[in-house]
């Protein structure tokens, strides 16, 4: 699966079982309402309404841990840009030339900083910030590299995607394999960034940035952004420049198939019996009627 297929698929999953959700919830709690005025607080002991109170309980807490790492996400964001503003150097004419000839149309922020570094933000208008510290010490090529993977990122937009991953894996706590969505969408991105490094570098200059660049600076490890650096993908970068096959592994977890089968599970059985609900309460009652 590559990474733009499993960010839709996250998408996807997401907005069907939230949509599921939310308009389950808004019938369920008229119609509690209706059957305790009609049959008295006794339903509120039965299955269905243990059902109910389940899918409520669920909606509630994932909706706040997904506002929480919304908030979170957009501060970080925030707070890089200030600090960039405050970072930035002006452009040399060699990284003019060498961002024209790695095809990047993103701004390209400099940023005064002895650590090489580099990667996209910026949730609207993607941006890139290099270090100072890549600028002097790569080659022309392994910058032009750096660029080029950064390009591919800038316009894959990649920043507010992975945002938007993050608070949908996190909304969905109970089904793991979500998270995994998450987390093959974010490795087949690196390389397909990669991918298109070589393609305008070739696969030297892309080996030589790679031992070069580091992650993310601490003060932008927080925020929605991609970079080239980082060790977690090392192996399968490496894999991929060798020109092997299946760099990365896709397959989910044993745990997490597990885990998200139980979710699933509770999911349904809370979905059914607030259906269930829903449906044995008069439609007419249930929406203002006699």
């Amino acid at each position: 699966m590559n990474g733009n297929r499993a960010f839709w698929a996250l998408v996807t999953a997401a907005v069907v079982i939230r949509a599921t959700v939310v308009f389950l919830a808004c019938c369920l709690m008229i119609a509690l309402s209706w059957q305790i005025t009609h049959h008295g607080a006794d339903v509120l002991r039965s299955g269905r309404a243990w059902a109910g109170a389940a899918l409520l309980t669920l909606s509630a807490v994932g909706t706040a841990r997904s506002a929480r790492r919304l908030w979170h996400g957009l501060r970080a964001a925030r707070t890089v840009d200030v600090r960039l503003r405050t970072l930035s150097v002006d452009e040399s004419p060699a990284v003019r030339a060498t961002v024209r000839k790695a095809g990047l149309t993103a701004r390209v922020e400099v940023v005064e900083d002895t650590v090489p570094f580099a990667f996209t933000h910026g949730l609207l208008r993607p941006r890139v910030a290099v270090s100072s510290g890549l600028v002097t010490s790569a080659t022309s090529a392994e910058l032009q590299a750096v660029l080029a993977h950064e390009a591919e990122h800038a316009r894959g937009r990649d920043p507010l995607r992975t945002l938007i991953a993050n608070v949908l894996a996190v909304r969905h706590f109970t089904l793991p394999l979500l998270e995994h969505l998450r987390t093959v969408f974010s490795a087949e991105r690196e390389l397909a960034a990669d991918r298109c490094a070589v393609t305008h570098c070739g696969v030297g200059a892309v080996a030589g940035a790679l031992l070069k660049v580091g992650g993310t600076p601490q003060w932008a490890h927080t925020a929605p952004a991609a970079a080239m650096g980082g060790r977690s993908l090392l192996e399968a970068r490496i894999r991929q420049l060798e020109g092997k096959d299946a760099p990365y592994s896709a397959r989910a977890g044993r745990l997490q198939v597990a885990l998200t089968a139980a979710g699933g599970a509770l999911h349904v059985w809370a979905i059914a019996g607030s259906a269930w609900l829903v449906a044995t309460t008069p439609l007419a009652c249930m929406f203002g009627g006699h």
